[in-house]
């Protein structure tokens, strides 16, 4: 056979076989293609409905992964047909796992509901639109909302408090690294109104109770709060009986899509939360937390040993039960104990040496909507605080508890689209048992300095009409109470408004009397004045606030506040007068001594999103000062400060990586009391609070990673306190020269540049 022939026959099979193959490769793939779909879908904020980039979405059978562009969308295609569970995460947004269903040939959508921090699993997206005018809608002036995400930046690691978050909020002020307590405006924090659960409350601290200049950390846990919201002034007076800010603490709801667990661990302390459904149908959810420190291990590193050890453990849960579509059940309950420990060899017989305090607090509400248009809500709430406070030889210093019951109700009726009531009333029983302060004397022996055993019963009420128009709304209001343990009934009238200049610019105002009623300290005490009257404040604040872009705001609001009757306690300071020392005087009696004024502006710059850059930058100028109506002095407030930067940022560099700052600078406090200074040293003087602390400026730094595996996520914290090693101080109470009058140790130093490490496991 001829060669060619034999060629040609070859080549002829060989392509044949091609053809085949080929042939059969079509019928594989589309086979193929018939049992697979394609996956696509777009990831948006929960809140506002921003689309979030750079979120990683993996396939979990397959290990797929893709991220999302800057439109917040992604697609998996060659899909296989069937059910499989989606993997959605992104650093310092909750693990989302979503389960669906791709059909053969067919293109699955979803949509992907991110909450930022540590919120509930969303199944909605909240948009808000331009068309709302959400800024005509703003309760105060003031008004301003911390977001679980940035609770959970501005914490800390160190102290693990979301009190300390509050700190960087434009306005607020603080100069002691030991404290979570703050100032707003120049009011201190037993002028402020907290509220926990919609139930006004005293504020929950770990603490050492009776003792003034001890530390303090918030008794609950930032990873179960929803947000934090804060007023400084000329709110609505639905909770009344405060003269200064109103601070709302709202725990989340948990999940109800399914079970989830977070545990972190941090310098100070370690928590586990727990959150899930409630039956298969997700009409109720859990949530649970539970924390305990060890914040022994960042006092002794401090240059100058505070020579104590504090440990605290506290729990927080909430259920939420939909009875019905119209009917809703929540339980919310916090609780803790905390101790402090000082070293029996460095203290006076006159300091706690062992100090323990435990507190807990716990509110039932019954939501009933009736209609659309008419919602009441009922709440009934009991507390308790217990405290014991013994020296070094065993003498009790100090010991008290408390109880309180309350009932709550509160309505909204919306009678026409332009026109809503909203009224409510409460109820609160308060039962004060033994209290005690005492100095030791000698021995086994105590000098009462303070008791009362009383019980006292306030009622109050209060009502508010909103009208609104196509570019404003005016929001007047009245409260009224009254205080058993006093003959007065106060009335608080308020009234609010805003109104749309532009459509990038909006100007609110506010204005209102505030009254604040006497404590028992104050009326049944050994050093208590039984004819005291509510001390009261009037304010007045005035606002605008633009819009540079979408993601942009500016706001500068400026206030006024004057105080009248504010109850003060004479001669409880070291002075000098016509040349002698006086010392403390331990037999004066409270009084409505004090009138004076607070005022200011404070300018805000602020970007909110969800991808890259968020946060703020705030100046604020003001100042408060007194007048003492018995004494005749004329004096700086205790918390004037007349300049305070705050600054927070944070930005997302990828799906796993992100780092955040904030920034505080204050030219801080008067140093309390009749100091001066001579050469370098201090002194007892004549004229109050005219000596300052140094200014107060602290840098802190954090950076998140997340590693993801297939059904967990960790991620590190690493963070830096005082990068620049500032040396910031804090006035403490001095040991002070009889005869020279020379006041030593006068300030006491705050946190070095501290280093922290944190880790937090999701599954």
């Amino acid at each position: 056979m001829p060669r060619c022939v034999v060629a040609g026959s070859i080549v002829l099979r060989a392509l044949t076989v091609a053809l085949l193959a080929i042939g059969f490769s079509s019928l594989t793939l589309a086979a193929s293609d018939g049992d697979t779909g394609a996956i696509r879908g777009v990831v948006l904020d929960a809140l506002g409905g921003a689309p979030v980039d750079k979120v990683l979405v993996r396939l979990q059978d397959s290990g797929r992964t893709v991220t999302t562009d800057d439109a917040g969308r992604f697609e998996l295609d060659q899909v296989a047909a069937g059910n499989h569970e989606l993997y959605v995460s992104a650093v310092d947004f909750i693990l989302v796992k979503r389960t669906l269903t791709v059909s053969p040939g067919a293109t699955t959508d979803v949509t992907i509901a991110l909450t930022d921090g540590t919120g509930s699993i969303a199944q909605s997206v909240t948009v808000v639109g331009q068309q709302e005018d959400p800024l005509l809608n703003r309760p105060a002036a003031s008004a301003q909302v911390l977001a679980s995400k940035d609770l959970q930046q501005l914490r800390g690691l160190i102290t693990n408090d979301p009190m300390r978050a509050i700190q960087v909020l434009p306005g607020v002020a603080t100069g002691d690294d030991f404290k979570s307590e703050f100032t707003v405006r120049g009011s201190p924090i037993d002028h402020m109104q907290f509220t926990f659960e919609g139930i006004d409350t005293t504020l929950l601290i770990h603490t050492v109770q009776r003792v003034v200049d001890t530390g303090s950390i918030a008794m609950i846990n930032g990873d179960v709060l929803d947000e934090v919201s804060l007023a400084g002034g000329a709110y609505p007076q639905r909770f009344g009986d405060r003269l200064g800010a109103e601070l709302d603490f709202r725990m989340r709801e948990g999940s109800r899509q399914r079970p989830r667990a977070r545990v972190s661990v941090s310098g100070t302390d370690a928590a586990v939360v727990g959150e899930g459904p409630i039956g298969s149908s997700g009409r109720g959810s859990w949530l649970t937390s539970i924390r305990k420190s060890y914040f022994d291990l960042v006092t002794s590193r401090i240059d100058s040993p505070v020579d104590f050890t504090m440990g605290f453990i506290d729990a927080q849960g909430k259920v939420v039960y939909d009875l019905n579509s119209a009917n809703q059940l929540q339980f919310a309950v916090t609780a803790g104990k905390s101790g402090v420990f000082l070293d029996p060899d460095k203290i006076q017989q006159d300091d706690p040496q062992d100090a323990r305090n435990q507190s807990a607090l716990a509110v039932l509400t019954w939501q009933r909507t009736w209609s659309p248009r008419f919602v009441l809500t009922q709440r009934a709430a009991v507390g308790m605080t217990d405290y014991r406070n013994l020296n070094n030889t065993g003498v009790e210093l100090a010991r008290g508890r408390g109880h309180d019951a309350i009932y709550r109700t509160d309505w909204t009726f919306a009678a026409r689209p332009h026109l809503s009531f909203e009224g409510g009333g409460e109820l609160h029983a308060s039962d004060l048992g033994r209290h005690d302060v005492a100095v030791a004397a000698s021995g086994s022996s105590q000098d009462l300095r303070e008791q009362f055993n009383s019980h006292a019963f306030a009622e109050s009420a209060y009502v508010q009409t909103r009208f609104s128009g196509d570019k404003w709304t005016l929001t007047p209001g009245i409260r009224a109470d009254h205080w058993t343990l006093t003959p007065d009934t106060t009335a608080s009238p308020w009234l609010q408004g805003s109104y749309r200049l532009t459509s990038a610019l909006t100007l609110h105002g506010g204005t209102g009397v505030a009254h604040q009623r006497p404590t028992f300290d104050e009326l049944v005490g050994l050093r208590g004045t039984a004819d005291l009257t509510p001390e009261r404040a009037y304010h007045v604040e005035l606002g605008i606030e633009g819009t540079i872009s979408s993601k942009w705001t500016w706001r500068i609001t400026g206030y006024t506040r004057e105080e009248r009757n504010v109850i003060r306690l004479p001669g409880t300071d070291f002075q000098v007068v016509d040349g002698l020392l006086v010392a403390p005087s331990f037999t004066t009696h409270f009084q409505n001594a004090l009138d004076g004024h607070a005022r200011g502006a404070e300018f805000t710059l602020q970007r909110q999103s969800s991808s890259r850059v968020s946060g703020w930058l705030s100046y604020a100028y003001g100042h408060a000062q007194y007048h003492d109506q018995v004494t005749g002095e004329t004096y700086w407030a205790d918390f004037d400060q007349r300049h305070t930067l705050n600054a927070y940022g944070l930005y997302r560099f990828n799906e796993k990586f992100s780092a955040s700052g904030r920034f505080r600078e204050g030219s801080n406090y008067p140093a309390r009391g009749y100091w001066q200074e001579r050469d370098g040293a201090f002194f007892v003087g004549t004229t109050r609070n005219d000596l300052r602390i140094p200014l107060y400026s602290r840098l802190d730094l954090r950076v998140n990673r997340t590693f993801a595996r297939r059904d967990t996520r960790l991620t590190l914290f690493a963070e830096v306190l005082n990068v620049l090693d500032r040396n910031n101080v804090r006035k403490e109470a001095p040991g002070i020269n009889s005869e020279t009058f020379a006041a030593t140790h006068l300030f006491e130093q705050l946190f070095p540049r501290t280093p922290s490490a944190g880790i937090l496991v999701e599954f």
